[in-house]
């Protein structure tokens, strides 16, 4: 019988590839609030006594909450089993807690089990939200083009660009934000989400009527994420993004970060067609799913 539980923090780590610094990390996300001790999940086998699965939930600065840190131990032939244990995990914990609405999140090159993750979600109600792809590329230095300037997150006019890239989207992420906060508190709150004290400037494009695209570089020990690319409007079509997307790679390589990674929608057409020109290339297919919480069963318990 496999049962949920929920663990201390050294007792989810345990079951990470690397328990040293995923537990260093759990802790800091604990300390900032963004993890909860009750949304911290493992998935036991009863019948021998040991932990074979855990899952967590993660709350962005946006409010977005997301379903996290999935590890099931390998070679496991009821892993689909194992995940739908999990996933009752995640729905009575969020609920629990006051939650509405949770994202969940598979990319196939990196799971061992993509097929049963998938099966699992679908059979405990949870609905398909985006198909995205994600991409990478290798960085390389070149020239900075004209109009690119580096830039504080916290300058007023990166949200200002944000929100007006944000408002005419055609990622459901902006979409659903904008929708649910208005342009501007989207923006600000997907600022923030991105934002890290100590990371890499933002890189933006200032044209002949001001700053019109910004990019935005999340650092991470073995790649540097594009995690937004935004152009406003009025300067779309005029290579804005391009430029934008070449330097965010150069100033990759310059920090010597051996890899660049970024995401997409796969009904984004333009931002695709501009990284890959830029180089990126697909690595994975990714579809996120999302489960609203009101209406549901108590979900929680064993199998």
């Amino acid at each position: 019988m496999i049962r949920i539980e929920m663990a201390t923090p050294e007792r989810f780590s345990a079951l990470a590839p690397d328990p040293t610094a995923d537990l260093d990390r759990l802790r800091r996300n604990l300390a900032g609030g963004s993890v909860r001790p009750e949304h911290l999940l493992v998935a036991t086998d009863a019948d021998v006594g040991t932990d074979v699965a855990r899952v967590g939930i993660f709350t962005h600065e946006d409010g977005a909450s997301l379903a996290y840190a999935f590890q099931v131990v390998p070679g496991r032939s009821d892993a689909e089993r194992i995940y739908g244990v999990l996933f009752d995990g995640v729905a009575a914990a969020a609920r629990s807690t006051g939650l509405g609405r949770v994202l969940a999140t598979v990319v196939d090159a990196d799971e061992g089990e993509p097929h049963a993750k998938r099966a699992a979600l679908a059979a405990a109600g949870w609905e398909v939200d985006e198909d995205r792809l994600e991409l990478e590329a290798t960085p390389s230095a070149s020239l900075r083009g004209d109009g690119i300037v580096e830039i504080d997150p916290s300058d007023p006019e990166v949200v200002a660009v944000m929100a007006a890239a944000m408002a005419q989207s055609l990622d459901g992420y902006d979409r659903d934000q904008v929708a649910a906060l208005g342009p501007a508190a989207a923006a600000v709150a997907y600022r923030d989400m991105m934002a890290r004290p100590g990371g890499p400037p933002w890189l933006a494009h200032r044209g002949p009527d001001g700053l019109d695209g910004v990019v935005a570089i999340m650092a991470f020990p073995e790649d540097w994420c594009l995690g937004y690319l935004g152009v406003a409007p009025s300067a779309r079509r005029r290579g804005v993004g391009s430029a934008l997307t070449s330097a965010m790679l150069t100033a990759t390589a310059a920090a010597g970060t051996p890899s660049a990674t970024a995401s997409v929608a796969v009904g984004n057409e333009p931002i695709r067609a501009t990284l890959t020109g830029a180089g990126f290339a697909v690595r994975s297919a990714r579809t996120d799913f999302v489960l609203s919480i009101s209406g549901q069963g108590s979900g929680a318990g064993s199998r």
